[in-house]
């Protein structure tokens, strides 16, 4: 003798694009917080060194600069005060 389970469906939640733009969103975010510790590690250090750490300052402006131009592509406006 065979059984047969229905299953009511289920309801699938449209998350997709949201979630990807939400850990994109993160990645940039982190890679510039990650950009800035790293200079700061570099202009603390007994080497003081200033073109490593000019080089991720920039790396860090550049991953700033995304965040901000996907903050205006999602609709969000900034005014550029501080």
């Amino acid at each position: 003798m065979t059984t047969f389970i229905s299953a009511a469906p289920r309801v699938h939640r449209q998350v997709g694009v949201q979630v990807h733009q939400d850990h994109f969103t993160l990645a940039i975010h982190q890679e510039a917080e990650n950009a800035l510790a790293m200079a700061l590690h570099y202009l603390r250090s007994n080497d003081n060194n200033v073109p490593g750490a000019t080089r991720k300052a920039v790396q860090a402006l550049g991953a700033l600069n995304r965040l901000e131009m996907l903050a205006l592509g999602s609709g969000a406006r900034t005014t550029g005060r501080a």
